[in-house]
This record gives structure tokens, C-alpha cells and sequence, in this order.
């Protein structure tokens, strides 16, 4: 919308991160966002992350050279724990909808 010149912010669906990865993922051939498609793209990106975070840390512990210092794999190794709590946490809100529908009485 164009008032006197302004245009209006954008909306929340044309923001885009630099490391978001799951920007397209889950959409349709008509263009809405399937949820099941979400979560297994997320559940696949989480396991990515911590076999990745294992790996390194068990090249740090070797000793193998790989390039990467204790604080590359520290921050792997952090960030596959917070996105596994995430999931983790996604999936037992799914749970408690569920047994919330299952308890209605129709």
C-alpha cells in the first residue's frame, strides 16, 4: 500500500534469513504450507545436526585434523542440543493436543 510516497512494511511472509532453510519447505503445488512436510524436514535437519556435532567431536577427541577448532565443534555440538530440546518440545505439544482432542466429547 502506497500513502503519500511510504510504502508499508513488508509482511512476515517476505522476511527471509540468511540461514533459514525452511523457508520453501513444505509448500504445495497450490502453494499452502503442509505441515507433515514441515516437521519431517525438520526432524531430518535436527538429525543432520547431531550426527554432524557427533562426528566432530569425535574427530576433536582423535585428534584428526579436520579443520575445525573446540569452538566450531562446541557450537555444533550446542546448537544439535537446542534443536533437538525444540523438536522434542514441538513433539510433546503435538501429544498434549492430542489427548486434549481424544478427551473432547461430542
Amino acid at each position: 500500500m502506497n500513502i503519500h510516497g511510504y510504502q508499508s512494511s513488508p509482511g512476515p511472509s517476505s522476511i527471509t534469513t540468511p540461514g533459514n532453510k525452511f523457508q520453501d519447505v513444505g509448500k504445495t503445488s497450490a502453494g499452502a504450507n503442509n505441515f507433515a512436510t514441515l516437521l519431517q524436514a525438520y526432524t531430518e535437519q535436527v538429525n543432520t545436526d547431531v550426527k554432524a556435532a557427533a562426528k566432530d567431536s569425535v574427530d576433536l577427541a582423535t585428534g584428526t585434523d579436520t579443520g575445525k577448532g573446540t569452538a566450531e565443534t562446541l557450537l555444533a555440538m550446542k546448537q544439535a542440543e537446542l534443536s533437538f530440546q525444540m523438536m522434542l518440545g514441538v513433539r510433546n505439544k503435538l501429544v498434549d493436543a492430542y489427548r486434549e482432542i481424544i478427551r473432547m466429547q461430542v
